[in-house]
C-alpha cells in the first residue's frame, strides 16, 4: 500500500490523470443511473370504469357503421364527458366543476317539468341544441341537424328508467308580477326567509363550495352575474329554477313553500341584484378571479389553469387521478439533456408536500422559480410565464394549496445526467422534446430512496475532487511542489483563477437555465416581452381595454402562450398513442390559417368544450379544455377579446392525425418545430 501511494504521489501528472479517470467513471455512473433510476413507476393507477372510463380516440371511430344514429352521435360527441354508459364517467370528467351529468340518475337541472318528474323531450333538445351557458356543455345546433339532435336525446333517455315510468307534464308559468318597489320588497323578505342568504349571501355574490349528490364539488351561482346562469337568465327561466330546483345539486325546489305568484317577487328581487357586465359601459371585472377571499380566488385559478396537467398523475390514456390524488405530484417529466424530473407534491402534507412551507415561499417558487433547496428549471416548471402573475394572485394560489387535503407522496430530487454529457449535449443539442410519463413516480412510505445512488455518486465525485487537489499539492519531489520564482507564483495564481472560472462556467451551463445567479426577471423576459401588447387607442372603450388587458394576463399565466407561442402562431407538435399526432393551433386572427373566421361563441366553445367549428373533438390532453371549462364567463370573454387583437400570423398548422403505430408510446411535446407525423 505504501508503494502504491508513493507511485501515485510521485508525479503530479499521475495524480491528475488518475483523479480525472475516477471522476469520469463516476460521471458515467451518473448518466447510467439517470436512465434507470426512474425507469418504473412506484404505482400504476387505473380507475374503476364505473367512476372514469377509458375511451379510444377519436371517439366513436371504432363503432359499427350500422349503429343507430343517436347512439353513434352520443359516442362521438358526448361520451368523452358523460361516459360510454352515461354515468358521467367520461375520461375528461375529473377536472370539471361541476362534473358532467350522470344520465342514469334521471336527474336534470334545466327543465320545465315539476320536481320529481324527468325533463320533457323538448327540454333535453333545448339543452343539446343551445348548450349550458358558461360551462363545458357546448351548443350543437350548428353541427347537428334537428333529426340528429332528436335521435341523440332519445338515446340519452334510454340510460334511465324514469323516462319510461311516466310522461312528464310541463309547468304552467303564471303571468309575471310587475317588478315594482313593492314586489322587490316582498322578494327581499322571501330571499331572507327561505335561506337564500346561506348560499348566495346578502348581495347575491357569495359562491361557497358545496357538494352534489355524489360528493363532488359545486359552487353556488353568483346572482349578480346573470350571464353565468347555465339555463338562461330570462325571468321565466329563473322562475322555473326556483320552482323545480337544480337536482342533483344542493339547490332545492320551492314549489311547496312559495306560492307561484310570490315566486315572481323572488325572481324580481334576484334580477335586481344584477351588476353591469364588464363588457358594457360602466361595468368592471368582478368575477372569481377578483374574489376578495384569497383562498377562494386561488381555488378558482388553480382549477382553471394547467397546474393539474403535471402535478396530478394520469393513467395510460390520460385520465387524471383527481379524486384522491389531486396535485399530489409524482409525474415523471423527461427533458434531455437536463434530466428526469418528478412533479412536486403540492398538497398540504407536512412531510412530503407543502404543509411546512410558508405561503410566501410557495408564491416565490411559482413566480420566481426559487424553491427552498434549488432553482427550478423553467424547461420543467414554466415559472418564467408564471412570473407575470400578480403577487396577490400568486399568494391566492399559495393560500389555496395550503388548504388541500394532505396526501403522502414523497418526491425524489431530479436525476441528472453526468456533468460531461449534460454540458456537451446542452451545447450541441438543446432540448427538443418534453416527455410526460403516466403513473406515480413518487415514493410510498415503504418505497426505496430512488435518489440515494445519485447522491452517493455526486458525493463521491466531490470527495475525489477535494482529495485530488490535496494529492496534487503534495505530489512530486518536495523541491518541486511549489513555484520557486515570482513568475511561477503569478502563473499558479492565474491558473487557479482560470480553473475556478472554468468550473463556474461549467456549473452555469450544467444548471442553465436554472442557475441561481441569473435574475428571474431576465429569464422571464425572454418570453414575456414577446407577448403582444394591444394598442389601447384602437379599442372602443375603457371597459373593452380592461377586458383585453385581463385577456393578455390570462393568455400569459394560463400557459396559452406556452403551447401556442408568445405570438399565438402555434405549430408545436404533440404525439402520443392515446390520441395520435397533433399540432397546437394557430390562434391568431389570420382568416385562413388562424381563427379569424371564428365567432366569439365558437372560440369560447373550443376553449371550454374542445369542439371546433368544423365539429372536430379535441383531446383534453392535447388542448386542456377540461381545465379551461372552469374559467368564468368574464375571463373567457376577456381571453377571446385579447385573441382578436393579436397580429395575424400566417402559419398553416398540419391537421391532426388519429393514433398510428409510429406515434410516441409516451406523451411527447415538441418545444421546437417539427412537421413530421409520429414520434420523429
Amino acid at each position: 500500500m505504501e508503494k502504491g501511494r508513493s507511485w501515485l504521489l510521485g508525479s503530479r501528472s499521475r495524480v491528475f490523470f488518475t483523479v480525472l479517470f475516477v471522476l469520469l467513471l463516476l460521471d458515467l455512473g451518473r448518466s447510467i443511473y439517470a436512465r434507470i433510476g426512474f425507469s418504473q413507476p412506484a404505482e400504476v393507477w387505473q380507475p374503476d370504469s364505473k367512476i372514469y372510463s377509458d375511451l379510444k380516440w377519436p371517439p366513436g371511430n371504432y363503432l359499427s357503421p350500422d349503429l343507430p344514429l343517436g347512439e353513434g352521435i352520443y359516442f362521438q360527441k358526448c361520451a368523452v364527458c358523460h361516459g360510454p354508459d352515461g354515468r358521467g364517467n367520461g375520461p375528461a370528467a375529473p377536472s370539471m366543476i361541476p362534473r358532467p351529468r350522470d344520465f342514469t340518475k334521471g336527474q336534470f337541472k334545466y327543465k320545465s317539468t315539476p320536481p320529481g318528474q324527468p325533463p320533457s323531450h323538448e327540454d333535453l333538445v333545448s339543452t343539446v341544441s343551445n348548450g349550458l351557458r358558461g360551462s363545458a356543455m357546448p351548443y350543437w345546433h350548428d353541427l347537428l341537424s334537428e333529426n340528429e339532435i332528436n335521435e341523440v336525446v332519445s338515446f340519452i333517455k334510454g340510460f334511465s328508467s324514469v323516462f319510461q315510468d311516466s310522461i312528464p307534464e310541463s309547468i304552467e308559468i303564471p303571468p309575471r308580477v310587475e317588478p315594482n318597489e313593492e314586489s322587490l320588497k316582498r322578494g327581499q323578505i322571501l330571499y331572507g326567509q327561505q335561506g337564500c342568504l346561506g348560499c348566495h349571501g346578502l348581495d347575491g355574490r357569495a359562491t361557497p363550495r358545496l357538494k352534489d349528490s355524489k360528493g363532488y364539488p359545486v359552487f353556488s351561482r353568483d346572482l349578480s352575474a346573470p350571464w353565468t346562469f347555465r339555463g338562461g337568465s330570462s325571468p321565466e327561466q329563473i322562475w322555473l329554477r326556483i320552482t323545480t330546483g337544480l337536482a342533483p345539486s344542493p339547490m332545492p325546489s320551492y314549489a311547496e313553500v312559495i306560492p307561484p305568484d310570490e315566486r315572481w317577487d323572488l325572481v324580481n328581487y334576484v334580477l335586481s341584484l344584477a351588476r353591469v357586465p364588464p363588457w358594457e359601459a360602466g361595468g368592471k371585472l368582478e368575477g372569481p378571479g377578483q374574489h376578495r377571499d384569497l383562498i377562494r380566488r386561488g381555488e378558482y385559478l388553480v382549477h382553471a389553469q394547467m397546474c393539474g396537467l403535471c402535478h396530478t398523475q394520469i393513467n395510460r390514456t390520460g385520465i387524471y387521478r383527481g379524486d384522491d390524488f389531486y396535485l399530489a405530484g409524482g409525474m415523471r417529466v423527461d427533458a434531455y439533456p437536463h434530466g428526469f424530473y418528478i412533479s412536486r407534491n403540492l398538497t398540504s402534507d407536512p412531510e412530503t408536500g407543502l404543509g411546512r412551507w410558508a405561503k410566501e415561499e410557495i408564491a416565490n417558487a411559482i413566480r420566481n422559480g426559487r424553491s427552498r433547496d434549488r432553482v427550478l428549471n423553467p424547461v420543467d416548471m414554466p415559472w418564467h410565464y408564471l412570473h407575470a402573475l400578480e403577487e396577490e394572485d400568486a399568494m391566492a394560489i399559495a393560500s389555496y394549496l395550503k388548504t388541500l387535503k394532505p396526501v403522502y407522496n414523497k418526491i425524489s430530487h431530479a436525476l441528472h445526467y453526468g456533468v460531461v454529457e449534460t454540458i456537451v449535449m446542452k451545447l450541441l443539442e438543446p432540448t427538443k422534446v418534453l416527455r410526460f410519463i403516466d403513473g406515480n413516480f413518487g415514493q410510498r412510505p415503504q418505497g426505496p430512496l430512488l435518489g440515494l445512488p445519485q447522491e452517493i455518486l455526486v458525493g463521491a465525485q466531490l470527495l475525489v475532487f477535494i482529495l485530488g487537489i490535496f494529492a496534487f499539492l503534495f505530489a512530486g519531489p518536495p523541491n518541486r511542489r511549489y513555484p520557486q520564482t515570482i513568475s511561477g507564483w503569478i502563473f499558479l495564481f492565474f491558473m487557479v483563477i482560470g480553473i475556478f472560472l472554468l468550473c463556474m462556467v461549467g456549473l452555469a451551463v450544467f444548471r442553465f437555465p436554472g442557475f441561481i445567479l441569473i435574475p428571474p426577471d431576465r429569464v422571464a423576459n425572454t418570453v414575456l416581452t414577446k407577448i403582444p401588447t394591444p394598442n389601447e387607442t384602437h379599442l372602443k372603450s375603457p371597459e373593452q381595454a380592461a377586458l383585453v388587458k385581463r385577456g393578455r394576463y390570462l393568455y400569459t399565466v394560463a400557459s396559452c402562450a406556452l403551447c401556442h407561442g408568445p405570438e399565438g402562431g402555434g405549430g408545436l407538435k404533440i404525439s402520443w398513442q392515446a390520441f395520435g399526432t397533433l399540432w397546437t393551433r394557430n390562434i391568431t386572427p389570420h382568416p385562413e390559417n388562424g381563427i379569424g373566421a371564428w365567432n366569439e361563441l365558437e372560440i369560447a366553445r373550443a376553449i371550454r368544450s374542445g369542439v371546433t367549428p368544423d365539429g372536430r373533438m379535441l383531446h383534453w390532453q392535447g388542448m386542456i379544455w377540461d381545465h379551461a371549462s372552469n374559467w368564468d364567463e368574464e375571463d373567457i370573454r376577456a381571453l377571446g377579446a385579447y385573441l382578436r387583437t393579436l397580429p395575424p400570423v400566417d402559419n398553416e398548422v398540419p391537421p391532426a392525425r388519429p393514433p398510428a403505430p409510429d406515434d410516441c408510446k409516451k406523451y411527447t411535446f415538441w418545444i421546437t418545430p417539427s412537421d413530421l407525423y409520429g414520434c420523429q
